[in-house]
């Protein structure tokens, strides 16, 4: 059993941007206990690192990459913001979207 003090550790570490690999050896805990902790985090919304993958013709709109997740997603951004390729961002899934879409946290 993981305490609740690690878990909430590990979800603020993978906010600062840090790989699974780096929190599991920070936290000491396996990195599929560490994928499991964020990905549980993510179905109850809160904030999760994305990378700026490349930008839509829709101005509203740009495409997203997780670590360790092979696919990209949407996300909903405020039009007239640069956004280059690589950096890193705060998004929350939409949950009443069909398809994969988030939006700035």
């Amino acid at each position: 059993m993981i305490p609740e003090s690690t878990r909430k550790k590990v979800v603020e570490l993978r906010r600062e941007g840090l790989s699974y690999a780096k929190i599991a050896k920070q936290t000491k805990i396996s990195q599929t206990s560490v994928i499991k902790i964020i990905k549980k985090a993510q179905l109850r919304n809160d904030p999760i690192v994305a990378k700026v993958k490349k930008t839509c013709p829709n101005p509203r709109l740009i495409i997203i990459h997780f670590d360790q997740v092979e696919d990209d997603a949407k996300c909903i951004v405020r039009p007239g913001i640069n956004y280059p390729r690589g950096k890193t961002l705060l998004v929350k899934k939409v949950p009443e979207s069909a398809e994969p879409l988030y939006r700035l946290a």
